[in-house]
């Protein structure tokens, strides 16, 4: 009698857990219609395979298809008809005749800048990471876009990821966290409202580290974390990424 006891309460459990298992499957494996994404990663700074690595998950586990990329003359008006989602972790810098002082050139023409401004109005979503507010063109749409610009960047160094609002579905089971990574100073130029989070330095050095901004009938977020791959990777950055995602193509609540 004992041991019927024992296997119909392990069988109890097991059909429990397969229960739970199927009720939370979550709502973006329910469809095809999933949002498509373009990312244009890697510079002189950054390795592609670092930044791809550090994507591909949390895209996957928003089910979003996504093209990654490395050459930016595939940024056109034309290119970005096919996708509701563009990624940035890219600066505006390419070194064509090598590494030389002073033989950077900035990448991003007028039609590009325009391509990105026009994708945004027109309902797109803008995902930028870490470094992709520096050196593009200045004063162009492309900084109106991100209502920021590049402030430089100490050394790599552990520091804190102080978030401001926790009220934003950007922000949803994100909590304080510490990591090793380039601490961007950034300037930020909206107000507090659209300020996600802060970075703090163990000696009190600080800069917007985050913010969300809607612009026509898209959207914009900026995140800074992201020059080493435990950055990149934290969870709590992660979550950052995938909120990110969902609010940028518009499948979560608005704030």
């Amino acid at each position: 009698m004992t041991r019927f006891f024992i296997l119909f309460a392990m069988a109890f459990s097991l059909a429990t857990v397969l229960s739970a298992q199927t009720q939370n499957t979550s709502e973006v494996y329910m469809s095809t219609h999933q949002p498509r994404a373009l990312a244009l990663i890697g510079d002189r700074y950054h390795s592609p395979v670092h930044i791809r690595n550090g994507l591909m998950g949390a895209l996957a586990l928003e089910n979003i298809p996504v093209v990654y990329i490395e050459n930016p003359e595939v940024l056109t008006a034309e290119t970005l008809k096919d996708f509701d989602l563009l990624i940035f972790f890219k600066d505006g810098m390419i070194w064509p005749n090598g590494y030389e002082r002073d033989s950077q050139v900035i990448w991003m023409t007028e039609e590009q800048q325009q391509a990105v401004s026009d994708f945004v109005n027109n309902g797109g979503g803008f995902l930028a990471l870490h470094n992709s507010h520096g050196l593009y063109p200045p004063d162009g749409p492309y900084y109106k876009i991100f209502g920021g610009d590049y402030g430089g960047h100490p050394a790599p160094e552990e520091f804190m990821i102080r978030i401001e609002n926790k009220d934003h579905p950007i922000t949803a089971g994100v909590e304080d966290f510490r990591t090793f990574d380039g601490q961007h100073m950034s300037k930020y130029y909206g107000d507090r409202e659209h300020l996600l989070m802060r970075n703090i330095s163990d000696a009190n050095k600080s800069a917007p580290a985050g913010w969300w901004r809607e612009i026509g009938k898209g959207r914009f977020v900026y995140l800074a974390p992201g020059h080493t791959p435990e950055a990149l990777g934290h969870p709590m950055m992660q979550r950052l990424i995938r909120n990110s995602v969902r609010w940028l193509t518009q499948q979560t609540d608005d704030k």
